[in-house]
Formats: structure tokens, sequence, C-alpha cells
């Protein structure tokens, strides 16, 4: 075992050390200037380990070893020691490591071990369990012990060595045991002086006995008499009690059957209430249904009415309509006739005459027209020759006649060229719009039959709407009965559930309701990991079983069951945080059941577990930790008998319970406040509620998807009626499409017509504008004349005439043309205007589908057609059959209205008979109320009789044993024969005998026997104290004996150590250890024989006798005796000069240590007195201790390494340590930290020129101080140079082993 490693705060110089660098398992050095804080390091371990000057601090001391540097106040501080505990040193179990801390504050002082609080004691024990002696302190030597170990004295030496031997523990002992015979001499003079005292008294009450031997015959009597007296009254007091019992048990067996009769009654009166109840509602949801009922009826009576309204109209419309179809029909055959008439008129007469009249004036005005132009061609022919000069001037003039001709006539058949192509074009768009009317119409037809078609379809889904309307009514009634039956279920589980509470406590019952959320919360699996209830996990067997098992159970029943304690832990630390209640959990992994419990074989007894109850057999280990060494008795004696014979418990079925231990628990259970009865209440409620909600909920979802179907079938007729709607209008637009086309059409004919009648004129007016070019070409190149050639005169005579004649005749055909024109005019304008247009009406009315149409469910708008009076044929077989689907449904309405109303009759009579024997159950009810009454003061005055019989008998039983100790039976039947007022009588005679003994001492004898008792205590407790201290006297004598033994072994194995050591340090020289006696003092002095004593003497006959344990008490010091070299002498302590004193000390630590060895050591500046030669010496020697050398391995000798921790300014044991530690201060804070060997000697170095640099005064006078202290003897100094000089060439070896190293 070894430091690890050290952390200091706050202590003393140290402000904040973080954990030093692990501490070398051997040696380690710790160098600094002085006031650095080595100390404190050294102070720091002993406080941790509890030294004596550390071990009891005041306020004071604490404060002083509080860090007290710059910055603010510390107000606490700690030191932490890390140890190695790889060899178990500390006896802690799996422990390689063991840290001690202690804290110190103002007011507190603490330790910690493995950072866990623990006591001083504790601590203490661990620490000297691990080696840390208090007897022996010099694992830790600190600056001064060496100096105080050099000027001790011979008996300051021995009594360091008693310490070391551990005498203070028999010192302890033996004060102790000397207390112990003080106290135990004084406790036999106390004894022997009431001893006296009590022979005295003894002797007092001799002469008192004989007055009280005849007091105590009066007074045998007299207790005979009073015995006999109250035992008479005793048993007078038990034979009214037994009589009262009885009547008092008949009384219980009336009130028990008159309580039976009560709850029956209540049961009675709550199921008429509840009947009443449900009679109400059901009253309430008949009237509800009657009201629903008359609004269906009017409903339908309206909705009957108003389509018996409908079929009328469409009957007087249909009627009305055939009318003005066969009125339309005449006329249409009359106006037919006369269009032909006036057709033929005029196809056959009137346009042949206008045709000709106008073909005969068109030719006539060409005719007229070409001669005026010829005339005109002629006179210009003739101007031209007066009016140009020249045939040039002429033909240029022509030439441009000639042109403007040429461009008139170009234009002219261009604009003939249009005409021609516009009437290919009309021609062609007639075509196309005849085909786009009949294409039209085709559609018209198809969509009309389409239209029919989605006018059924809508007609049978408004019938299938309101026949599934009619149906989603009747779930709705069925839905508002089953909530009316739900919310009944609702109410019967919710006082269920009160009843249940009610029998458990509330804190358990708020614990229960919050387990519901939490084990969801927590995702607890039902069944696997929380089980619930006891009761929710067996049923009864037969109901017989209830109150036994209930009795058996008792508050168990509430028990809540789960698979492990860890569940439980969760469940209950959620209780615990939202303070939710409390319940008790049964961990079926923690549950103790008696395994091998016995049941009897009886035909009497059987085990309830078995007989009463079924379970789970996940949930068994709870069943039996409730129900196990339960047995079900068949009656209460039997149960008695098996409860003592089998050490379990019985219970009857009426629920009678024998405890095992003794105890009987009976008497009247109320099944009604049963915990199991409400359970299974609560439960079958719960069952009723849910099949209840379940079916609610299924009639809810087929109203749901009955009132989806409603939707979708309305959503359909919606859809087929904006279809309906859409088709209608584009009916219409295609109509006036047609109507539109058909227009268009006749204003195209109209133009092929005024076209076709332009086209002749414009190409006569052609051909005679090619014919005036002709001539005006011949013209050119022809000679310039003014006058005109005989055929040019001819001609234009000719075309004179010709002209004259045609203006004739025109002017005559004009007349002719405009007559027939008119005429033409007249006969078109009748048939088109008239005659053709009234057909078009008729015909459209009586066949046309444009007007025909209607909306869904209306009127047609049209009532004169044919297509209109099919269709209204159709609408009336519709409504016919909706009104007698409606008279139907007004007729079932009707049925059930009435039937509704007699149940609702029947009900109000029922509701009327439930009240009548409510009130004569109540009046019953107060009856047996009123028995119970005078039962409960029958019951209330037994009780008092009863408790006055008690009362009484109690009495009697004090009195008799106020009695006390009875006369012998032979006196006591002297009486017993003798009646109560004789006894009275014989009771008063001697109580007047006894008054003359009024003044006798009545406790003599009990005084006389008490005194004789104590006597013989006390001279037994005499003999007792007298063995005692003959033991403790034993004891003294064997603990000196050890104390001497301790001292002689721990002389032996010190001197012995001491020599070793001291070779080791001087290996020329010898020392050795001299015990100083007594005897040596009396040897020495010339007349000791005659001082001395027999005491002395004695002692000094024993230490001959026995010369390997002398007697202690003749020691008188330890003395030293040294040679430093083989050819010198022995010197002793006070011929040593300081430095070897030094290395005595040392040599005699070291063996104190030897001999008892501690885990590590600690020296503070231990060489600080030596000389180089010994230095070297000392630290060879930590060294080899701290290590163990080849020679200990080769020899097999089982010694691990020693750690030391040693401070020093020299640099002897800075070269033999293993590990190197510096030590700074700086701003009023000490620091520790790693430092390399050469850094350490380079330190070292440093201080020793320091400390040579002060002055050669100072080193000089400490030399020949030195040599003053030498001046014993020249010899002696020789020889100590002479081993200076030899330790100085081993230490400059050293040296040069430590560079190689």
């Amino acid at each position: 075992m070894h430091i690890k490693s050290i952390t200091l705060s706050n202590f003393r110089s140290f402000k904040q050390q973080p954990e030093i660098h692990p501490f070398s398992p051997e040696m380690n050095c710790v160098v600094g200037r002085n006031g650095s804080g080595k100390s404190n390091l050294f102070d720091a371990v002993q406080f941790v380990l509890g030294c004596p000057k550390f071990w009891s601090l005041r306020t004071e001391e604490r404060q002083s070893l509080l860090h007290e540097g710059s910055g603010s106040a510390a107000v606490n501080a700690f030191v932490e020691i890390v140890f190695d505990n790889s060899d178990n040193r500390f006896s802690l179990e799996n422990s390689d490591e063991v840290v001690l801390r202690r804290t110190i504050g103002h007011k507190k002082d603490e330790f910690f071990l493995q950072r866990k609080r623990a006591t001083k004691n504790e601590i203490m024990s661990l620490l000297e369990g691990a080696g840390f002696s208090k007897s022996n302190p010099y694992f830790i030597v600190q600056q001064g012990k060496v100096n105080a170990l050099c000027t001790m004295s011979d008996t300051e030496r021995l009594q360091l060595l008693k310490e070391v031997a551990g005498t203070t523990v028999y010192d302890e002992k033996k004060e102790e045991s000397l207390a112990k015979m003080e106290e135990n001499k004084a406790s036999i003079e106390k004894i022997s002086e009431t001893l006296e005292y009590m022979e005295n008294k003894l002797e007092e009450l001799k002469d008192e006995k004989e007055e009280l031997d005849a007091y105590s015959k009066l007074d045998r009597d007299r207790r005979a008499v009073e015995y006999t007296l109250y035992d008479k009254e005793l048993r007078r007091a038990r034979e009214g009690l037994d009589d009262i019992e009885h009547s008092r048990n008949d009384e219980v067996d009336k009130l028990s059957t008159l309580h039976e009769e009560v709850r029956n009654m209540h049961d009675r009166i709550l199921a008429v209430q509840a009947d009443e109840k449900t009679k109400k509602n059901a009253l309430k949801r008949n009237a509800v249904y009657v009201k629903s009922l008359e609004k269906d009826k009017t409903a339908a009576m309206t909705h009957k009415t108003k389509l018996d309204l409908a079929c009328q109209e469409l009957e007087e419309q249909l009627t009305t309509g055939q009318e003005v179809l066969a009125s339309n029909k005449r006329e249409l055959a009359k106006l037919n006739e006369e269009i032909a008439g006036v057709e033929k008129d005029l196809e056959e007469t009137v346009q042949p005459e206008f045709d000709e009249a106008k073909s005969t004036m068109v030719s006539m005005n060409n005719e007229r027209d070409e001669a005026r132009r010829r005339m005109e061609g002629l006179y210009a022919k003739q101007g031209r020759g007066k009016q140009f000069r020249t045939k040039k001037e002429r033909d240029a003039h022509l030439q441009s006649q000639i042109k403007e001709l040429t461009t008139a006539k170009s234009e002219k058949e261009e604009l003939l060229h249009e005409k021609q192509s516009k009437l290919s074009s009309l021609r062609k768009s007639l075509a196309s719009e005849e085909k786009e009317v009949d294409a039209k119409k085709k559609e018209l037809q198809e969509k009309s039959k389409l239209l029919q078609d989605l006018k059924r379809t809508v007609d049978e889904k408004k019938k299938l709407r309101t026949e599934m309307a009619d149906s989603r009514k009747e779930q709705w009634r069925a839905i508002n009965e089953l909530a009316d039956k739900v919310g009944d279920a609702k109410e019967s589980s919710r006082k269920a559930l009160y009843d249940m509470r009610k029998s458990m406590p509330r804190a358990t019952s708020l614990g229960l309701d919050a387990l519901k959320q939490i084990v969801v919360s927590e995702g607890l699996t039902v069944g696997v990991q929380y089980f619930g209830l006891v009761m929710e996990n067996f049923e009864l067997t037969d109901e017989k079983y209830q109150t036994a098992v209930e009795v058996a159970a008792q508050n168990s029943l509430f028990h809540i069951i789960v698979d492990t304690d860890s569940t439980a832990a969760r469940l209950m630390k959620r209780l615990e945080d939202e303070k939710l209640g409390r319940v008790t959990f049964l961990p079926l992994n923690q549950l103790n059941v008696d395994q091998g419990a016995r049941y009897p074989e009886s035909t009497d007894v059987a085990p309830l577990m078995e007989q009463c109850i079924t379970f789970d057999p996940a949930v068994r280990r709870a069943m039996e930790h409730v129900f196990s060494r339960k047995l079900l008795a068949r009656s209460v004696d039997v149960a008695s008998t098996w409860s003592a014979r089998s050490n379990m418990d019985a219970i009857t079925l009426d629920g009678d319970l024998c405890s095992r231990r003794g105890a009987l628990t009976g008497g009247f259970v109320d099944t009604e406040k049963s915990r199991l009865r409400a359970h299974y209440t609560l439960k079958n409620a719960e069952e009723t509620l849910r099949k209840l909600e379940g079916e609610h909920g299924k009639q809810k979802q087929e109203s749901t998807a009955v009132d989806q179907q409603v939707s979708n079938v309305m959503g359909e007729v919606q859809r087929l009626e904006a279809k309906y709607a859409n088709l209608d209008h584009m009916m219409g637009r295609i109509e006036d499409d047609v109507k539109k086309t058909e227009t268009m059409r006749e204003r195209h004919d109209t133009q092929v017509k005024q076209i076709e009648e332009d086209v002749p004129p414009m190409e006569t007016q052609i051909v005679s504008l090619g014919s005036q070019i002709e001539h005006l070409e011949e013209e050119v190149g022809t000679d310039l004349t003014t006058t005109l050639t005989e055929e040019e005169q001819n001609l234009l005579e000719e075309s004179k005439a010709t002209q004259t004649r045609l203006d004739e005749e025109i002017e005559e055909h004009t007349q002719v043309l405009e007559d027939a024109t008119i005429k033409r005019q007249k006969l078109t304008s009748l048939l088109e205007d008239n005659l053709i247009m009234r057909r078009t009406e008729l015909t459209e009315s009586s066949s046309s589908n444009s007007r025909s149409r209607r909306s869904i469910g209306g009127t047609a708008k049209n009532a004169g057609s044919s297509v209109s009076q099919a269709q209204m044929k159709e609408d009336l077989e519709q409504k016919s059959r909706e009104l007698e689907e409606a008279t139907t449904t007004a007729e079932d309405v009707e049925k059930q209205l009435s039937e509704v109303k007699t149940i609702d009759e029947k009900l109000r009579s029922e509701i009327v008979n439930i009240k009548n024997n409510f009130d004569k159950l109540k009046t019953q009810d107060a009856a047996y109320q009123k028995e119970l009454e005078e039962s409960h003061g029958s019951q209330e005055k037994l009780l008092n009789k009863r408790s006055m019989c008690i009362q009484k008998r109690e009495d009697y039983m004090r009195k008799i044993q106020e009695l006390g100790s009875l006369p012998p039976a032979a006196e006591l039947t002297a009486f017993t024969k003798k009646t109560i007022p004789a006894l009275m009588k014989k009771l008063e005679d001697i109580n007047k005998k006894l008054k003359k003994y009024s003044h006798v001492n009545k406790k003599a004898f009990d005084q006389f026997v008490n005194f004789s008792e104590q006597r013989d205590q006390l001279i037994k407790r005499r003999e007792e104290i007298d063995e005692g201290g003959l033991k403790v006297k034993e004891l003294i004598e064997s603990l000196d004996r050890k104390k001497d033994e301790a001292i002689n072994r721990t002389f032996r194995g010190v001197s012995a150590h001491f020599k070793d050591v001291f070779k080791e340090l001087v290996p020329n020289g010898a020392g050795e250890l001299l015990m100083r006696t007594a005897m040596d003092e009396a040897a020495a002095a010339a007349d000791g024989t005659d001082s001395e004593n027999e005491e002395d003497g004695a002692k000094k006959k024993k230490a001959a006798e026995d010369p390997n344990n002398p007697d202690v008490s003749l020691f008188r010091g330890v003395g030293v005796k040294v040679r430093f070299s083989r050819s010198s002498e022995n010197f002793l302590m006070s011929q040593l000069s300081g430095g070897q004193k030094a290395l005595v000390a040392m040599a005699l630590i070291f063996a104190i240590q030897r001999c008892d060895p501690a885990p590590f050591y600690l020296f503070d500046e231990l060489d600080q007195a030596l000389d180089s030669t010994y230095r070297a010496a000392v630290a060879s020697l930590i060294k080899r201790q701290a290590t163990p050398s080849s020679e200990d391995m080769e020899e097999d000798v089982a010694r691990e390494s020693t750690q030391f921790i040693c401070s020093t300014f020299r640099p002897e044991l800075v070269a033999a340590a293993n590990r190197c530690f510096g030590i700074s201060h700086q701003n009023k804070v000490s620091s520790l930290h790693l430092l390399s060997k050469n850094d350490a000697l380079h330190f070292i170095a440093n201080l020793m020129t320091e400390e040579e640099a002060v002055g050669p005064a100072t080193s000089l006078a400490t030399s020949q101080a030195v040599g003053s202290s030498r001046g014993s003897g020249g010899a002696a100094s020789k020889k100590r140079k002479t081993t200076k000089k030899k330790s100085s060439e081993e230490e400059k070896d050293g040296d040069d082993d430590a560079t190689e190293a």
C-alpha cells in the first residue's frame, strides 16, 4: 500500500492545489525553500490520518488551518489522499483504491471514505487495521523530532519505548480494574451496614407476629365470607346476563328478519321507481313519436291534397288540349286547301304572266337601248367631223373612248363574275344549311328522347329518396330509444360506481381512478404487466360463497396485481408525483406464498381458494397470497375446531371468521354493502352499457350509411336535374340555331333570286359595250368627214323609228307588267305572310318538339300539341301513382298514430298503477320502519340491562380479585350453604371483631419475610463481589505480566534493529541500547544493599529467576552506547557531537520503524543536522528499504517496496529518489509540481550556493562549535575525521553512481 496522490484545497498555504502527480511507490523527494510549504504538505497527511495534533480541533484551531492568502477568505478546506490498496491492506472489499478525505470549516469537521461520509471511529479503526498505530507515530518524522530524540534522557527514551510497546492500553485497563476494586470495596462496606440494620429489624418484627396470627385468623374468615358472598352475587349476575343474552338473540333474529324485509321492501321500491322512470321515459319517447307522426300525417295529407289538385289540373289541361288539338287540325286542313289553291293559281296563271311580261319588257328595253346606242354613235360620228380638224385628233379621241369603254366593260365583267361567284357560294351555302337543318332536327329528336329518359330516371330517384327518407325516420326513432336506454344504463353504472367507491377508502378510490389513465400513458400491457384489482381477476363458482370470499379477502379485494416490482414502482412513483391517491400493489415476482400448505381432508371443511373461486393461472400467485391457508367451514363450531387443528383461518358461509391466532369475528353481515356485490353490479351495469352503446353505435353507423345514401340519391337527383336542365338548354340552343339557319337560308334564297335577276341585264350591257367598242374601232382609220353615209343615214333613220316604236310599246307594256307584278305580290303576300305562317304555327303547336318541353314536375307550356298531350298523360299517370302512394302512406301514418296513441294511454295507465303501488310500498315501508324503531328500543333496553349485569359481574369479579389470596378450601366450604343475608350478618360480626386489632402491624409478617429475603440476597451479593475482587486482582497481575512482556519484547526488537541500522549507517562502527535498571543503580552505589526494601528485593529476585522478562518496574532508563570505528572505544549519547547524536537518533527511529513497520514514511528535513557522509548513508539506507535488494530476491525474502516521502535541502536524498517534487510559494499560495532529478539537483545546488554566500563568519563559528564539541578526546576526534574521510569517499562514489543512473 502507498500514497498515489494528494489533493489540497484551502489548507494553510495551499489554496487550490489540483491533484498532484502520482507519487512513486518507492522513494519520493520534495524540495523547496524555507517557508514554501513543505511542512504544510506533511501536516496535510497527518491531518487526514487523524494524528493526535489534529485529532480534536477547536474552532480557532480549525480557523488556523484555513487558507489566509489574497482574495476572499476561505470558509472550508479539505485534503484528499488516494491510497493504492492492491495488497488489500485496507479491509475494504473490491477496492484497489481507497479515497480518504477530511473536510473542515468554521463549524464542521467531516471524514469521507470512498467519497461517502464516515465517522472518526470508523476511520481510525480502518487505519489501525492497515498498520497506522497510535503507539508508534514515527512513520511521520517532522522537523524537530530528531533533535528531540538527541536531547532525550535515558528515562525519556524508556518512556518512548513503552509507548512503542503499546503499554498505554495495559495501563488504561489496569486503571479501570483498580477503580473497579475500589468500587467493590465500597459496595462490601455498604452491604455490611445494611445487613446489620436488617438483623436488628428482624428481632423487632418477631414480637408482633402473635397478634398478627389472631388477626390473620379473623381476616381469613372475613375473606372467606366476602368471597362466598361475592361469588353468589357473581353467579346471580351471570345468570341474569345469560337470560338477557337469550332475549337479545331473539331480538337480533327478529331485527335481522325485519332488516331483510326492509331491504326487500327497499329493493321493491327501487324497482318500482326504476320501472316508473322507465315508463315515464317511454311515455316521453312515445309523446315525441306522436308529435312526429302527427307531423308526418299533416305532411302526408298536404302531399296527398297537392297531388289530387295536380291530377285534376292535369285532367283539365288534357281535356282542353285535346279540344285545342282537334280545332287546330280542322283549321290546318282548311289552310292547306287554301294554300294549295293559291299556290296553284300562282304557279299556273299569275307567275307565267308575270314572267312573260317581264321577259318582254326586258327584250324591249334591250332593243331600245341598242337603237339608242346606235343613234348616239352615229350622231357622235357626225359631230366628230366637225369637232376635230384632223383624222389623227379624231383617232386619238376614239382611242380614248375605246379605252374608257373597255375599262367599263371590264368592270362590268368583273362585277358579273363576282355576282356569279356569289351566286355559286350562296347555292353551296343553301345546300350546307339544308343539311345542317336536317342534322339539327335529327339531333333534337335524339335529345328529346334522352330528355324523356332523364325525366323518368329523376322520378325514380325521387321515389327512392322518399322511401329512404321514411326509413331514416324509423332509424332515428330507434336511435332515440337506444339513446334513452344508454342514458338509463349510464345512470345505473354511475350509481354502481358510487356504491363501489363508498365501500373503499377515498385514497384508494382516487388511486384506482388515476391508474386507468396512468396505465395507458405508461404503455403497460393489460393482462401481461397490469392485471387490475384482485376482485376483477376471479369469479365465484356460486353466489352463496360471496360473503365467505369477501370476509376472507377483506381489503385485499382492492389490491392491484402487477407482474413485477419495477412496474409497481413506476405506478407508485406516478401516484406520488401527481398526488393521485394510494393503493397496494401485489407484484407477482415478489410475493411469498406458502407452497407447502397442506389442507385437511374432511367433508366439513374445504380449501376456500379451490372451492369458491376460479381464476386465470397467470395470477395464481396473487390468489394464493390472498386466499391461501383459508378454509370454508360448515359451521362456526367446525370452523373453530379445524382452525386450531390446522393453523388456518376458517370462514363459514355466513361470514363468521375463526382466525388461526384464536380470534373470532362474526355477526350480522349487510349484503347491501357487500363489496363483491357492488363490484358485480358495476360489472353488469358496465356490460349492459357496453352492449347498449354498441347497439347505439351500430344504429348510428347504419343511420349514417342511410344518410349517406340519401345524400347520394339527393346528389344524383340534383345531378340528373342539372343534366336535364343542361339538355333542355342545349335543345333550346339547337332550336334557336335551326331557326337562325332557316332564316339565313331564306335570306340566301332571296339573294340568289335577286342575283339571278341582276345577271341578264349586266350581260346585255356587256354585249352593248362590246358593240360600241367595235364601232369605234371600225371608225378608227377612216376618213374624217362631217356627214354620214347614206347607209349610215338609213341606219340612223331606222334607229329613230325603232326607238320611237319601242318607247310606245314599252309604255304600253309597263302597265301590263305592273298589273302582273301587283297580282303576283298579292298572292305571294297572302301565301307567305298569312297562310303559310299560320300553318307553321298550327303545325308547331300540334307536333313541334320545341314548344312541348316542360320543367321536371311542372305543367306543359303548350297543352295543344300532341307531344304535350302525351306528356300530360304520362304526368297524369305518374301523379295518379304518387297519389295512390300518398294515400297509402297517409293511411299507414294514421294507423301508426292510432297505435301509438293506444300505447300512450296504456303507458299512462301503467304509470298510475305504479304510483298507486309505490304509495302502498311506502306505507308498508313506514310500518317496517316503525317496527324497526320499536325493535331498536327493545334492543337498547336489553343492552342497558346487559350493561348493568356486566357492570355487576365486573364489580364482583374485581372485588374477588381484590381479596387477594383466599383461605383454604375447607374454610370456604363452611359458608357456601348460607344465604346472602346470613353471609352479610356474618361479615358484619367479623368486621366488629377486627376493629379490636386496628393497632396491629398488618405488614409485620410480610416485612419479616421481605427483610429475610433481602438479607439472603445481600449475603449472596457480598459473596459475588468478593469473587469479583479476586478476579480483578488476577486481571491486574495478568496485565502487569503482559505489559512486562510487551516492553521486554519491544526493547529486544528495537535493540536488535538498532544494531543493524547503525551497522548499515556506520559500517565500521557498532551501536547498542542498554537498559538501565534499579539493580544497576544499586550496584553502582556503595551502600545500596542497606537501602533497598523488601518489594525491590522481591522484584530483583524475580528478575534473576526470569532473565528474559525482567520486572519492568526495575527499569530506570534506556541508554545508548556506540562506536564509529572498529578500534575506537564506545561512547554514550552525552559524549557525541551534534551530527553524531542526530545519526544515532535517526538509527533509533529506523529501528523503531522496523520493529513496527508502517505502510509508508514521511520525513521532513530528516538530514538537516547530518554531514555529507552520514547523509549519503541515510539516503542509501532509505533507498534499500524503499526498494527490495537483489539479495532479498535471491533469499526469497517476502518484502514489498516501502514508500518514503522526504523533504530535504541536500543532494544526497534527491540523488537516491525515484521521483522528485518541488514546492513554490508565490502571492501567499504554495503549489506542488513534478520535477526531474536534474532540475531538483540544480535547485539544491543553487540553495547551497546561496547558503555559502551568506558569509564565512557564520561557517567559521559553526566550525569552532563543532571542534569544541569534539574536544572530548584527541583519539576519538582523529577516528571521527578518518570516518568522515571514508564517508566522503563513499559519498563521492554514491554521487558517481547516481550520475550514472
